[in-house]
Parts: C-alpha cells; structure tokens; sequence
C-alpha cells in the first residue's frame, strides 16, 4: 500500500502533467492557474486511497479518472465563484477578478471537458459504470448549486432542504470519489454502496465544517473573508441551526439581521447571536457526528482492518483543519 503523502505525491505530478499538456491551449492560463493555486486534491486523493485499500498498484486506468474527479472539481469552483461574486479563492484573486467573467466561464467549460476526457480513461470494462456515478454527481452539483442559489432568496430553510442541498453540492462528488476508487477496483456492489454512504457522510461532515470555519476559522489560513456566507444569505448549517434555537428577541434579532443589506452590522450581528446560543458547540457536534457515520462506514468493508487504517486516519485529520 502507499502512504498518503505518496498518493498526494501522484496526484501533484499528474496535475503538473496535465498543465504541461494543455500549453497549446489559449485557455492555458486561466485552467493552469484554477488547478495549480492549492486546495487539499480531496477527491482525487480519496479516489486512490479507496482503491488502494483493495489494490497495491495504482495504474493509470484509476489515476486518470481521479485527475478528472479534482478537474471537476475547479470546474465547479470557477463558475461559483462568479455567481457568489468572490474576489479571493485559496488567498488567490479568482479567475474572473485576475481575468474576466467571461474568461472565467469559458475556462470553467474547458475544465469540465477535460474532467470528462479523463475520467473516460479507466479501464474500458469499468467505463460504463464510472461514466454513470460521474454523470450523476455532475448532475447532482449543479443541482445543489441551484438550490444554494434559490435559498439564498428565502429567509428560511428547513434542515431537511439543507441537508438535501448539501448531499448534491458537496456529498455527490465526495461519494463519486469513493465510489470510483472502489468500482476501479472491482468490487463488489455491496461495498460500493457502503464506500458511496461514507462519502455522502464525508460531504456533510465537510460542508457543515465548511460553514463553521466561515464563521469561526481563520481568514489568513482559511483563504477566505471571514463572514462571507452572512453577507451573501447564503443558508448554512449554522444559520438553519439557529433559525431553529434562537426564541424571542434572539430570534426576532435574527430574522431582522438576515433581511439587512448592511453588512457591517449583518456579519458581527450574526455571529454575536450564535455565540449567545451555542451555535459553535452544535456545529462541532454535528461535524463529530457525520464523522462518526462516515467512518462506520468503512469499518463495514470486507478487507483486513489494516488495509482501512491510512484511509480512515486521512479522513480524521481532514475534520480536524482550520482551512
């Protein structure tokens, strides 16, 4: 088996190959720059681990449809970010405030081509079925992304639209990673879908973790303004938690802050209620809770425990980041 940083090792190198290839492109430099600004490479990195779990090798028949999953992913990241209006990604200017909205959505297009060019390269008996869990993870983002949207315009959301939200945007393309890795690996049905039910509960586990550092993390190590979530409505686990807690002035406070256009008010406004009424501690256990979920998951796969030891410590230390 490799190790972590090994695997990470590989998919560095793949994408520095992928950049080199791509040079004859007039989109070479928007796509070299939305691949090469940083990020965790959670996907492809989970891909690998969870084929690595059952295989020794990592051929490229599996490398190159976890490339795709990581493509894929700034694919949905440039085209958020200029429907979220962010000026910084990754401590980095985003692609359409270095270049321009339009360079942002034609590179964001050409990310998501190559995401299909690579994921297309597994193993040609496992096409149909990585072709079919990729298809609809892409379906199920843009879903989820649509929803963030629509919500964005509503004063309420109930924690079951959230958690619907959530599991498209964020958990459909975690579980795809999980799920590829296993189906690469030739195994059984049964596994993939628990390899697919740990990934979902990775995703909310993140997103909700996600939401919190918005509010609770460190701009300098997050790489983004703190607050942001607040000033864009956007309808976190944090606020459907306190719509729900927060009682009388609290929560006429509240629903008066979240209709505000003043952001300078807005942002510590929120963030004074949620501390008054325990938003921070329910957030960290809820993020322990989905932890929980997704690692029992795993532990239900039919391979010797040792072999889920790297995997499962990886995804520890993943809940337990400031960025």
């Amino acid at each position: 088996m490799f190790t972590v940083n090994e695997i990470q090792g590989f998919v560095y190198q793949a994408v520095q190959n992928l950049i080199s290839s791509y040079s004859n492109s007039s989109l070479h430099l928007p796509v070299e720059y939305a691949l090469s600004v940083g990020g965790k490479r959670l996907r492809p990195v989970l891909c690998l681990m969870t084929y690595n779990m059952f295989c020794d090798n990592l051929p490229p028949s599996v490398l190159k449809p976890a490339l795709g999953l990581e493509i894929y992913h700034n694919f949905t990241l440039v085209h958020d970010d200029v429907m979220d209006h962010s000026d910084m990604r990754r401590n980095q200017p985003t692609i359409h405030k270095k270049w321009n909205v339009n360079t942002a959505i034609l590179s964001g297009d050409a990310l998501c081509m190559l995401a299909y060019k690579y994921m297309s390269q597994c193993n040609p008996d496992d096409l149909p079925a990585v072709l079919e869990v990729f298809n609809q993870a892409a379906e199920d983002v843009c879903e989820g992304q649509q929803l963030d949207m629509d919500y964005e315009r509503q004063a309420v959301i109930s924690q079951e639209e959230y958690l619907n939200m959530i599991s498209r945007k964020t958990g459909a393309l975690i579980a795809c990673a999980m799920q590829t890795g296993a189906i690469c690996a030739k195994a059984d049905p049964a596994t993939i879908q628990l390899l697919k039910n740990s990934g979902y509960s990775l995703g909310a586990a993140f997103q909700v973790q996600d939401d919190y550092l918005d509010v609770y993390g460190d701009q300098a190590v997050f790489g983004k303004s703190i607050g942001l979530d607040i000033c864009n409505n956007k309808k976190t686990w944090l606020l459907t938690y306190a719509l729900r807690t927060a009682q009388g002035n609290d929560l006429n406070e509240l629903n008066t802050l979240v209709q505000t256009k003043d952001n300078s008010q807005k942002v510590p406004g929120i963030i004074a209620i949620y501390n008054k009424i325990g938003v921070k501690e329910a957030a960290e256990k809820q993020i322990a809770d989905y932890l929980d979920r997704t690692l029992s998951a795993i532990e239900g796969v039919n391979v010797k425990p040792e072999r889920k030891v790297l995997l499962m410590e990886y995804i520890q230390n993943l809940l337990y980041r400031n960025k």
